[in-house]
């Protein structure tokens, strides 16, 4: 698709989705403190972005399917695009390559993500944005691709913040995917528009 696909850092989710949003939006975000979890809770699932602020997240990751308990995988390409992967099969790198190999032209095109501020905040939408109950945020960081699923880390698992120098995304969903008897994948595409 776009690559080289280089990975970028892991989001552990227990079900709950993930937002992607404008770094300097996400303190509008209090989805533990006001209960705005609950509003994507009540989204059908061709509803790919919530507002945030003055601003609007595209949800990512939670297909349910796929795994409940999960890792799922970020990448950055050469081309400036952000793939999160979901994946689940024996041979764990070669489901996550040919998840960023797949095709998009089937994939559901979502709502735009518009980043003024040069760096997009992915975090689980179960928690605030900042303060007490959010989770903190790491620096994306290019590094080598799991060997394995593996289990979560037993300290807090923290969210991503990614730096980017374009301001406006197109987003695509590929939901539960079947690779083979054993290996399938969902995925979330913000491609530089």
């Amino acid at each position: 698709m776009r690559g080289p696909w280089v990975h970028a850092g892991r989001l552990w989710t227990n079900g709950d989705p993930f937002l992607a949003v404008d770094a300097s939006l996400r303190g509008a975000w209090r989805g533990f403190s006001d209960d705005q979890y609950d509003d994507i809770v009540d989204l059908r699932p061709e509803d790919t972005s919530i507002p945030v602020g003055a601003g609007w997240a595209v949800i990512v990751g939670a297909d349910g399917v796929v795994r409940d308990d999960s890792w799922m995988e970020v990448f950055q390409a050469e081309d400036g695009s952000i793939a999160v992967v979901q994946a689940s099969g024996p041979d764990y790198p070669c489901v996550l390559t040919e998840a960023l190999r797949y095709p998009d032209t089937d994939d559901e095109d979502g709502a735009p993500l518009i980043v003024h501020s040069g760096e997009i905040a992915l975090f689980s939408a179960a928690c605030d944005g900042t303060g007490s109950h959010s989770q903190p945020l790491v620096p994306a960081r290019p590094g080598p691709v799991p060997p394995v699923h593996g289990r979560p880390s037993h300290a807090a698992d923290p969210g991503l913040v990614i730096t980017t120098t374009y301001t406006t995304f197109a987003f695509k969903v590929r939901w539960y995917t079947q690779l083979d008897g054993e290996s399938c994948f969902a995925r979330w595409l913000l491609i530089p528009a």
